[in-house]
């Protein structure tokens, strides 16, 4: 790739812009005469001394015109500024709707006049656009406005905005402006590189003003806002912005000055710092220990032809001036500055000027001439720094150019016959290998336009040769800004595109074009055909990138690109881009891999380096797998075939007896139902669907450091490591699945594996991974399967296969690890029946082989064949069949995980997602332990939300089994689901006789419910099937052991919670407390303390039953497992629980139950036990600490008595049937605290009959000890009665026949009357049974005998 000359943008209409900045140039077209004024025309004779005249000037000026112009054009190629004299025009890019072309953007004219403001002949002299970035964090990386700047020959400089409203004008000098420069932001490229910061530099011709950017850029937005407020509002304004910072230096010692560069701080090193001591200062100079920091400006001028000066930092202070704002429609009045000069703005070029005085110009502080590059006739006209300022490069009177060591100041290059000519600079980054890094290789191009030999070169710095020329017009214009956009920082400048171009060439027919140097032209050798490549393989980036579709013109272009570069890993990675490409064929990436190939093929090995080989075997490798594709896409297909008779087929072919075959295909048969069942139907793939070249591609990897004989035919080729499962599943099918499906032959797919240069260990690994990665193979798969693993498997080397009986073979080893891993056990045992069968008969082919003779197997094995002797042939064999059978323990388990419970069978914790997280595999039992079968059929239980009745338990009441019978009646057609569950637990019990043994699987079910809902405390019926299934765990150490393990884990922390929190608040905790403390709802709280009651009772029934410790076995099958111990052998081994520490639990379960249940406020829980009582909580129910007796405190007697009082008095209340359960816990806890039972029955009996409750209290009464207290508490119920009956009812007669009755009778009566009864309608009849009951409890002779018996009297008077 060389260097290009391409079209940036275009002018709208140049012609425009020439006749507004020369209005003196007319057309040259003569006007059109007659025949009539032949005599007054003007024929055109001239005589010889006026052969030189006003129309041959102009006819040059009309040819050198643009070269007249002075123009500058932004860095960020948004704004034009073109002036000469007094008049200048801006121009800025917007799109063109009507141009077709690439370059549908041109600068059109959008402000222009004269810019004059003195009355003498006021002519511009320097221009230049400076560009803002943007303070808005949205910015595009644009600038925000460009602003531009304009030099007078009186001296003033002047800023103006793109719609030329001035914005300030200073003067700083009395002299013309010569030259208008500016520096911008630079990062450091490398460590110890300084930044390069803002500042504007103005040269004049005795004086430099250097300006900061930081207070200029300031300066520039706060005019341009007063500005836009005052326009707005119509008035004037007088605020000021921050003061304009800059220094003013007189350069002294040159003769003349006519250009110059500011080349930023420098810190001289030690050795040139003594240097310039002894020169300036003679041989008893004082050299400072720190050198001193100084900014560098070089001119170019004459005497000396190139001067250096440098102005040590600190030596001079910075001027500040004042700036002056007025409005710019109404700027009359002027604001003096009194520091250094004035500054004004406004709307229009032209204003009045009447009452202007001239500013004071400060004066210029020396700075002497440091050295120089003498030559008294050379003048000096421009010089031009390079970006990385160590370089400049001058232009003279005698069309030489220069190039300029900044650092030593030394002349190192000079270029002859360049008269009147422009320079710029050009640097290039390294976008090669090392773009990714911290520090990237630069070069630096000079570029060099010589107008009058019409060329443009360019040249590499310092020593290198012309890499460039272009034939260009001899009236263009070459623009170098060499700065970017202004008002950017360290962090700014990484989100801003800093500069549009670097070098733009304009010619007079208004075309901008910008130049592009490639970076491996600063190279040389083999760094220039690395670059080289690098560009080409950029190009060839492009070019796929710019289509869409394969063609023969883009083959042949990406050929002749591949075939074009020389360094070989470059071409891997262009050979690499092409064969990522997804719309190329595979057999176009064939013919470029072969043609990359072929031309290696030429170069003899010796003369190739190591990338060069491995180059070389990419492209075989890459030419063997696309060749594979090729041969995979194109197999013949047919339609998919089966066997009638597929038991009696498989048993002739794997070896094997019939009833073996059948028995598995059963398995197999009883699986896909359960999974059909399930889920509906099968899953199904597209066949149809093929893995496209590019990722089939990928999923390889090339490695150069195997050794052949472990390779394929080309060597290296492996499956990739790190290839996803889905990629590595889809390879698979693009491979054998036609074959597994019946639809390719496999002897014709064995043709294809053994020349796509696979090893056989990668074939059998891809083989394995797919037919593993599907559970519902079909048994018709199984003779495609074993052809092709036996194929593969003669494809390896033998000793690998077949090794010394009493040793194990790597290849059988591999492949049952596969089986062992993987989850899918339908899948698994298919391919372990084949993989032993194949075994076999390779064994069987060995044998045959070494003694001709034998004839071991001339007949297929029957029914009654023993595989005995096959079977202690060699540890393969043995180990094949321990799988098999551990295998169909496996599909067992996987089986019943198939079935999804109808809705009626599960509770309401069954989750959607059921069991698709319980994968199981042989490596899994063998790892997980002892308890490993258990706890997976517990997490099935618990996902899918079973209850107890689906087990085929032994213990089961006749009450439970009657419940069932009742329920599957009931349920009907959804009985089907149950009894095949029952059946498959019944079967699956039979491959695990000691591990699914029922207290071993209840008590892991119970765990499992526990567990969950620990994890969900919300779902309470989790906690209720827990507790369900605890129940059914027979042996009591083994429930006493879970109990304990589940009252650690789960209920301790949630009741002492809780029980703190009822303590402190003294009530019904709310919402906000109880999820915050115990991480329950204040609802739920009830139903958790109700389970923790039964949880408790269940743990006292444990302690209290007498069993042997269990002891767990395992089935011989799986005696080799490891891990973890299980949640049996954890639960015996847990010590026996404290019966009085349990009780004493269950006693502030209760409390609390009834407190939350019936709403009891103004009761502190723990404040109804002892001091021992409370230490006593929460501790391990194994511990003994001291229990507190039924001998407490009188005051926490009476406490506890009017509390359960309470719950008796609430209990009545809110009971609505005659439920008895409240009293007989109430009497019980009563019983253990040592409070009198029989006040409580007679409360009971007392409150019960206030409720109207006249045959529970019957039954309660016949309880009760204590009848003459009785009787004194029912004679005042049955008054109440009485009187609320007499007196509020008014019964016929009834008060006549009070008052027959004794004063004493009729006047406790009318006491009775203000008592309120919460039932008073009792029927009478009630009444009279009640006054009976008192009349029997009363003895005779008691105090209140003679008026229950007038009661009664009066009662049976009211019937």
């Amino acid at each position: 790739m060389s260097c290009q000359l391409t079209a940036l943008s275009h002018f709208h209409d140049l012609v425009a812009v020439k006749r507004f900045l020369f209005p003196e140039l007319k057309d040259p077209t003569p006007e059109p005469t007659t025949d009539d004024d032949w005599g007054t025309a003007d024929w055109g004779w001239k005589v010889e001394d006026e052969e030189t005249t006003e129309n041959d000037v102009m006819a040059d000026l009309r040819q050198t015109w643009f070269q007249e112009t002075i123009i500058s054009l932004s860095p960020t190629n948004d704004l034009v500024a073109i002036a000469n004299q007094d008049r200048i025009v801006f121009l800025t890019q917007k799109w063109d709707p009507t141009e077709k072309g690439e370059i549908q953007t041109k600068y059109c004219p959008v402000w222009q006049g004269s810019l004059r403001q003195e009355e003498s002949r006021e002519q511009i002299t320097a221009v230049m656009c400076v560009p803002l970035a943007s303070q808005k964090r949205s910015t595009q990386g644009g600038p925000d406005w460009t602003c531009i700047l304009v030099g007078f020959s009186t001296g003033y400089v002047r800023f103006y905005t793109e719609n030329g409203t001035l914005l300030m004008s200073q003067l700083l000098h009395e002299e013309p402006v010569i030259k208008l420069k500016c520096r911008t932001y630079e990062a450091s490229r490398y460590l110890g590189m300084a930044e390069q910061h803002e500042e504007l530099i103005i040269l004049y011709k005795k004086a430099l003003v250097t300006i900061d950017g930081f207070s200029f850029v300031q300066s520039l937005r706060a005019c341009r806002n007063q500005v836009a407020r005052a326009a707005a509002s119509g008035g004037e304004s007088s605020l000021q912005p921050p003061p304009l910072a800059y220094k003013k230096w007189g350069l002294q010692d040159q003769e003349g000055i006519f250009d110059q560069v500011s080349c930023g701080v420098t810190t001289p090193n030690p050795f040139d710092q003594m240097k310039t001591a002894s020169i300036l200062g003679g041989f008893k100079a004082t050299i400072k220990p720190t050198p001193p920091a100084a900014a560098q400006y070089v001119t170019a001028g004459i005497g000396p032809y190139v001067g250096f000066f440098y102005a040590v930092e600190g030596s001079s202070q910075p001027l500040l001036s004042e700036v002056a704002y007025a409005v710019a429609n109404k700027l009359r009045t002027a604001f003096m500055s009194a520091a250094s000069g004035w500054l004004g703005f406004g709307g229009k070029p032209k204003v009045d000027h009447r009452d202007k005085r001239k500013p004071k110009v400060e004066p210029a502080a020396p700075l002497p001439l440091r050295f120089g590059l003498p030559d008294k006739r050379r003048q000096g006209e421009s010089i031009v720094l390079s970006p990385s300022c160590n370089y400049a490069a001058t232009t003279d009177s005698f069309g030489r150019v220069f190039l300029i060591d900044v650092e030593s100041g030394t002349a190192v290059r000079m270029w002859k016959g360049y008269r009147d000519a422009q320079l710029g600079w050009i640097q290039v980054k390294d976008d090669g290998e090392n773009k990714y890094e911290e520090s990237v290789r630069t070069a630096q191009f000079l570029v060099i336009y010589a107008p009058r030999r019409g060329i443009l070169e360019v040249w590499t710095a310092v020593n290198g040769p012309r890499v460039a020329a272009f034939n260009v017009s001899k009236w263009a214009r070459l623009i170098s800004p060499g700065y970017g956009m202004m008002g950017l920082n360290n962090v700014t400048i990484k989100s801003v595109k800093n500069k549009a171009f670097q070098v733009i060439l304009v010619d007079p027919k208004g075309t901008v074009k910008t130049l592009e140097v490639p970076f491996h032209l600063a190279l040389s050798d083999k760094n220039s055909k690395r670059a080289r490549d690098l560009h080409l393989l950029k190009k060839l980036k492009t070019l796929l990138k710019e289509h869409t579709h394969n063609s023969d013109g883009l083959e042949k272009e990406v050929s002749e690109i591949l075939l074009d570069m020389r360094v070989a890993n470059i071409v891997r990675q262009a050979l690499e881009k092409a064969l990522n490409t997804r719309y190329l064929s595979p057999a176009v990436m064939l013919r470029l891999v072969k043609a990359v190939s072929l031309r290696l093929h030429d170069i003899a090995e010796a003369d190739m380096d190591v990338e060069g080989r491995h180059l070389f075997q990419f492209c075989q490798g890459q030419e063997s797998l696309l060749q594979t594709y090729i041969s995979l896409n194109s197999l013949s297909t047919q339609e998919a075939t089966h066997s009638e008779n597929l038991s009696e087929h498989l048993t002739s072919l794997l070896l094997v007896n019939q009833s073996e075959i059948e028995h598995l295909l059963s398995q197999v048969e009883q699986f896909h139902s359960c999974v059909q069942e399930s889920a509906g139907g099968h899953v199904s793939f597209d066949l149809n669907s093929c893995l496209n070249v590019v990722p089939y591609l990928h999923c390889f990897h090339l490695d150069h450091h195997s050794r052949e004989s472990h390779i394929g035919k080309h060597g290296g080729l492996t499956l990739g490591k790190h290839m996803s499962e889905e990629r590595k599943i889809s390879l698979g099918r693009l491979v054998f699945g036609a074959c597994l499906d019946r639809r390719v032959l496999p002897a014709d797919l064995s043709v294809v594996l053994q020349s796509s240069g696979l090893g056989p260990d990668q074939l059998m690994d891809l083989l394995t991974h797919y037919w593993l990665s599907e559970d519902d193979r079909n048994p018709q798969s199984i003779e495609p399967l074993y052809y092709l693993m036996k194929a593969i498997t003669c494809m390896t080397e033998t000793s690998d296969v077949i090794v010394d009986p009493n040793t194990v073979s790597p290849w059988w080893q591999k492949l049952r690890d596969s089986c062992s891993r993987s989850e899918r056990a339908c899948a698994a045992i298919l391919l372990a029946v084949v993989g032993r069968s194949v075994s076999l008969e390779l064994l069987r082919n060995q044998t045959t082989a070494k003694d001709p003779d034998a004839d071991t197997a001339s007949t297929p094995p029957d029914e009654n064949m023993d595989t005995s002797d096959w079977e202690s042939i060699t540890v393969d064999i043995e180990q094949w069949t321990n799988l098999i059978k551990q295998l169909e323990d496996v599909l067992a388990i996987s089986t019943i995980l198939k079935i999804t419970p109808s809705s009626d069978n599960v509770g309401p914790v069954h989750s959607e997602a059921g069991v698709n997280g319980l994968g199981v595999s042989v490596a899994k039992f063998l790892e997980g332990g002892k308890g490993y079968v258990p706890e997976v059929v517990a997490r099935y239980v618990c996902r899918t939300g079973l209850s107890s009745h689906v087990f085929n338990s032994p213990h089961k009441t006749p009450e439970e089994e009657s419940s069932m019978e009742t329920e599957e009646v009931e349920k009907g057609e959804n009985s089907g689901v149950s009894d095949r569950l029952r059946s498959q637990f019944t079967e699956l019990q039979s491959h695990f006789p000691y591990s699914l043994e029922n207290d071993v699987l209840m008590a892991n079910c119970a765990w499992e419910y526990a567990a969950q809902w620990n994890r969900d405390p919300e779902s309470m019926m989790c906690l209720e099937n827990s507790l369900h299934f605890m129940k059914l765990v027979q042996n009591a150490v083994l429930r006493q052991g879970v109990c304990s393990m589940f009252w650690h884990m789960f209920i301790a922390k949630r009741m002492m919670a809780a029980a703190y929190l009822m303590e402190k608040v003294g009530k019904p905790p709310k919402e906000r407390l109880c999820r915050k403390e115990v991480g329950i709802s204040d609802t739920l709280m009830v139903d958790f303390l109700r389970l923790t009651c039964d949880f408790l009772e269940i743990l006292q029934d444990a302690n209290c039953d007498a069993n042997v410790v269990p002891v767990f076995n395992i089935e011989p099958l799986w005696q080799q497992v490891h891990g973890p111990a299980s949640l049996v052998e954890l639960s015996v081994e847990q010590r026996a629980t404290n019966y009085g520490l349990v009780r004493h639990h269950y006693h502030l379960s209760l409390l609390m139950y009834f407190i939350l249940h019936f709403n009891i406020k103004s009761v502190k829980v723990l404040s109804l036990f002892d001091s021992k009582g409370k230490n006593a909580f929460f501790n391990d129910l194994h511990a003994h600490p001291l229990l507190p007796n039924q001998n407490v405190d009188s005051s926490l007697s009476l406490a506890r008595r009017q509390f359960l009082s309470r719950v008796l008095t609430q209990s009545v209340r809110d009971n609505d049937t005659l439920d008895t359960k409240w009293s007989s816990l109430v009497l019980e806890l009563a019983k253990d605290f040592g409070l009198d039972i029989d006040y409580f029955k007679q409360h009971l009996v007392c409150e019960l009959y206030s409720e109207g409750k006249d045959k529970m209290a019957e039954e309660v009464l016949s309880t009760v000890n204590d009848h003459e207290l009785m009787g004194s508490q029912l004679l005042l119920v049955a008054g109440q009665r009485v009187a609320h009956y007499i007196y509020t009812c008014d019964p016929p007669g009834g008060l006549e026949k009070v008052a027959s009755l004794s004063p004493t009778v009729s006047t406790w009566l009318k006491s009775m009357e203000s008592v309120e009864l919460r039932c008073p309608n009792v029927p009478l009849h009630n009444t009279a049974v009640l006054m009976g009951h008192v009349v029997n409890q009363l003895p005779e002779g008691y105090s209140e005998y003679n008026l229950a018996v007038s009661l009664v009297e009066l009662v049976q008077s009211l019937l």
